[in-house]
């Protein structure tokens, strides 16, 4: 049974195993199995792979003079191959297949294979893993070999054949599912201090699903650093420098981070201007949209990131983390960059997501209610001056009240201003909502009316 200790590092963890394993005699292999340690850790503040201990991405590890090859799986279509295996570049966002290895779902056994051309003493073996949800974990067993049994192709490993049967010697088992948010950026590094974890000339990546329920459970490997002890420096990847603006709700209940790096002329208007709307607005929302036994986020990551990797989206939210452009911000950072941070931060709270990430089956809410009740409330409680959902009686009588945004947002705001009885609809509203149990039921229970005889009573009004 591995030793498991845990040290607790702020968002990033780390997650130290102490595995042996035995040496078959029959290998001539040197095999160092007395500790071979997992280091285990997680990065959600930054989108350049920054660990705990874990150093970067290597650029000119062992893995690049190698011959890699799938053993055994099908790569899925949207994956480019291997090469991104061992190209010393990383993925741009939190979700790009066309920068990421990762099997098709169909797939009964995968396994990855690399030829490092000659027996190699190596130092450590570290792989890289980012996605949004459940592609981020990695569960694999990596093997080595020096040759194996007669026959055996290096390449080539049949679905049925457990890899000891034909010489492969496990090195160690790697799984990252320990956080409870799956999402991010993913590390494991195997190694062996002062000693290394063996001579090999054959790895072997014997790769699980993160998830046997999930059609789209595969693993988004980014990078696989392979580094022979022979390997004086290691050239890594550069990332800049920092800038956080780190700081607190006025109660200390929730902690909020804002990552400026890709923005620094955003620093100032950050700290003077968007901090008070965060600090004041957070908690609000959390007030504002309860449920039975939910628990809002507390701590909340804003990162800015540039147009050329937003494709022209002004902000989106996945889990606890929102992601703002940072030109569109600028250039709107008079004007709607504050109400659209207000938006996003009432889908950190809705948290309607967890239900697909804990792959519980609910029903999906319409878009026009997870969109519609963010905008309800910035454009009529947070900012209600501007009148940014207001509409004219002609444009709303030709409207359709489910169109989504500012006009779904008017439609919710008329509905609660006229038939809201005790002032409890969009807590009600919300609530069926983020446990997938939406339907259009609700409207009828809340206030008297279906759905359809508001809509048709707010185009008249």
């Amino acid at each position: 049974m591995p030793h498991l200790a845990l040290k607790n590092l702020g968002i990033c963890a780390s997650l130290l195993y102490a595995l042996s394993a035995a040496m078959p005699a029959s290998n001539p292999v040197a095999f160092h199995s007395a500790a071979i340690d997992v280091v285990v850790e997680w990065n959600l503040d930054s989108d350049d792979f920054r660990f705990p201990t874990i150093p970067l991405p290597a650029v000119d590890d062992d893995g690049v003079k190698a011959t890699w090859a799938v053993a055994r799986g099908l790569i899925d279509d949207n994956s480019p191959g291997l090469s991104v295996l061992y190209d010393g570049s990383m993925p741009p966002t939190n979700d790009s297949p066309d920068a990421n290895f990762f099997f098709a779902g169909s797939a009964s056994a995968r396994s990855i294979s690399v030829d490092l051309g000659e027996s190699i003493e190596l130092d450590e073996v570290t792989t890289y893993s980012w996605h949004s949800g459940g592609r981020a974990p990695q569960v694999y067993s990596l093997y080595g070999a020096v040759k194996l049994k007669d026959g055996q192709l290096w390449n080539r490993l049949d679905d049925e054949t457990n890899p000891p049967e034909v010489g492969w010697i496990k090195i160690a088992d790697v799984d990252t599912r320990e956080r409870q948010a799956r999402g991010g950026q993913h590390a494991s590094r195997i190694a062996q201090a002062d000693m290394g974890i063996g001579t090999f000339r054959y790895l072997l990546f014997d790769i699980q699903t993160v998830d046997p329920k999930d059609p789209f459970g595969d693993t988004f490997f980014s990078e696989i650093d392979i580094v022979a002890k022979s390997h004086a420096i290691v050239k890594r990847i550069e990332a800049p420098e920092l800038v956080l603006v780190e700081f607190s709700s006025d109660d200390g209940r929730y902690q909020y981070v804002v990552d400026v790096t890709a923005a620094p002329a955003m620093l100032s208007w950050t700290k003077t201007d968007l901090k008070p709307v965060i600090q004041e607005w957070y908690p609000k929302i959390v007030e504002l949209l309860p449920s039975d036994n939910f628990l809002a986020p507390n701590k909340v990551v804003f990162r800015y990131q540039p147009n050329s990797k937003m494709n022209g989206i002004p902000a989106y939210t996945q889990l606890a983390t929102i992601t703002l452009n940072s030109e569109w911000m600028h250039r709107e950072r008079n004007r709607e960059a504050k109400g659209a941070v207000v938006h996003e931060m009432v889908h950190v709270v809705q948290s309607y997501q967890s239900i697909r990430e804990r792959r519980v089956r609910r029903r999906s809410t319409p878009g026009w209610i997870v969109e519609g009740i963010p905008d309800y409330i910035r454009w009529y409680l947070y900012e209600p001056q501007s009148q940014g959902a207001m509409l004219s009686k002609a444009v709303r009588s030709q409207s359709k009240h489910d169109a989504s945004y500012r006009v779904s947002a008017n439609f919710i705001d008329w509905v609660i201003r006229s038939h809201d009885r005790d002032g409890s609809l969009l807590r009600n509203l919300n609530s069926v909502a983020r446990i997938g149990e939406y339907t259009s039921d609700i409207w009828q229970k809340l206030t008297g009316k279906t759905e359809a005889e508001l809509a048709d009573l707010w185009r008249e009004g």
